[in-house]
């Protein structure tokens, strides 16, 4: 029964197990009937005893004698009188159907005593023989075949009934399970009772439940993967545009001054200009390399003080800032944003640096917060609104040009870490604002990130 299914074994189990109980039961009523039917055989031979004792109560003789040879003849329970006997001898007629051979074989005798018409007693002995067992036999073979059917019929309804509703859980977990096979978020089992079927149930649907958790953030983070890998192709493709142009100078620059050809004769004066052209070069490799080292660590994720991060950032370009006579403004507080650490570093420093570099000289530089958005503003030229513009447009690697590369890197990892941004112009005020994950305190002093 390897093979055989659940309904079916439990099925063949239970009508067994009903079958042994049924048979067993009318085995019992089998062997226990004799002594049943004998008790009542006995009374009933004395209630009639009784009653022909009471008809015949106050009649002569001769009528007794004869009511009672008549009443003989048509019953099995024979009355006569009683004659003249010992104690310990009875009293019993030819006629009387008396199987001595066999074992079985009863005598019930029962003595009534009535008044005769002349005042006189007289002593009705009424006998009565019977083979309980073969009586009982016979009974039992007439009635035990129709119950034995009906018990196996019973039997059989009951335990299919039984069966179906053991194994209805089950095949109701095999049919949701099929369609849980094919990722239906909408699919869960009826839990309807409390039972260790209730109990599978629950633990099947949370293990279906963490599965699709399971899925979606396998999923999720196979979309930002996605994401990153487009971001350093379109990255890469504004890099190689960035590093070839001033690459393509500089070859230029350093083979004119090697062949003394023009105005390249100065070689102090572009040695000075090719000078420049390598530390925008560094700069942009730079750039490159930060990127990548943040897109290794793009899941640290702590803790940071804006202001003190802004601060230590603003020291790298203090001295660029003074000579531009330019004034620098932070209105920020300690507040706490939960982000990698250099990811917010590489963005904040590509905004600073722009904002410093491209402002008109003395200038105002403000690094606040602004309804929960971090902002960083700067006076420029309508020149450089529109550089910034582009820089932040749908094609920005390719449009980007010398400060360029560092706000496609600030709009590439915005984007990936999914911090809204907007910047508005006004005239010669130039003010860009993004969201960050914030950090705040409950009641309990928890620790919980906003996003």
């Amino acid at each position: 029964m390897k093979r055989t299914g659940l309904f079916t074994k439990i099925f063949i189990y239970t009508f067994s197990i009903f079958s042994v109980l049924v048979i067993c039961l009318h085995l019992a009523i089998y062997f226990l009937f004799p002594s049943t039917y004998l008790s009542h055989r006995q009374e009933t031979i004395g209630q009639k005893a009784t009653y022909i004792a009471q008809s015949l109560d106050g009649k002569d003789k001769q009528s007794i004698e004869q009511v009672l040879d008549l009443y003989s003849q048509t019953s099995d329970i024979k009355g006569s009188v009683k004659g003249e006997m010992t104690e310990d001898k009875l009293e019993v007629k030819d006629n009387f159907p008396l199987d001595t051979a066999r074992q079985t074989t009863s005598l019930f005798i029962e003595e009534r005593e009535v008044k005769t018409q002349d005042g006189g007693t007289m002593t009705l002995q009424f006998l009565a023989s019977m083979d309980l067992q073969k009586e009982a036999e016979q009974i039992s073979l007439q009635f035990l075949p129709y119950t034995l059917l009906a018990s196996f019929l019973i039997s059989l309804l009951v335990a299919y009934i039984y069966a179906r509703t053991i194994v209805a859980p089950i095949l109701e977990i095999k049919r949701v399970t099929r369609r849980m096979m094919d990722l239906d978020d909408q699919v869960r089992l009826r839990v309807d009772s409390k039972d260790e079927i209730g109990d599978l149930k629950e633990q099947i649907n949370s293990l279906y439940q963490h599965l699709l958790t399971v899925i979606a953030d396998l999923h999720e983070k196979n979309e930002a993967i996605l994401q990153l890998e487009k971001m350093k192709v379109e990255f890469l493709r504004g890099a190689s545009h960035e590093l070839k142009t001033p690459l393509a100078s500089l070859k230029i620059l350093i083979e004119n001054m090697k062949e003394n050809i023009g105005r390249y004769k100065d070689r102090d004066h572009y040695l000075g200009v090719s000078l420049g052209i390598v530390d925008d070069l560094s700069h942009h490799v730079l750039q490159i390399l930060s990127l990548s080292s943040v897109q290794e660590l793009r899941e640290e994720k702590e803790e940071i003080d804006l202001l003190q991060m802004t601060q230590s950032l603003l020291k790298d370009y203090a001295l660029l800032a003074k000579e531009r006579k330019l004034q620098i403004d932070i209105s920020l507080t300690h507040q706490q944003a939960y982000i990698n650490p250099s990811v917010m570093k590489l963005i904040l420093s590509n905004l600073i640096s722009n904002a410093i570099k491209h402002s008109i000289p003395s200038g105002l530089v403000r690094i606040g917060e602004r309804e929960g958005e971090l902002f960083i503003e700067n006076s420029c030229s309508p020149e450089e609104q529109e550089k910034l513009a582009q820089s932040f447009s749908g094609n920005a690697s390719r449009k980007a040009k010398g400060s360029g590369m560092g706000l496609f890197v600030v709009k590439s990892l915005l984007e990936h870490e999914k911090l809204p941004y907007h910047f508005e112009m006004q005239d010669d005020r130039l003010t860009f604002f993004m969201s960050y994950p914030k950090v705040a305190q409950d009641q309990d002093k928890e620790r919980v990130y906003i996003d």
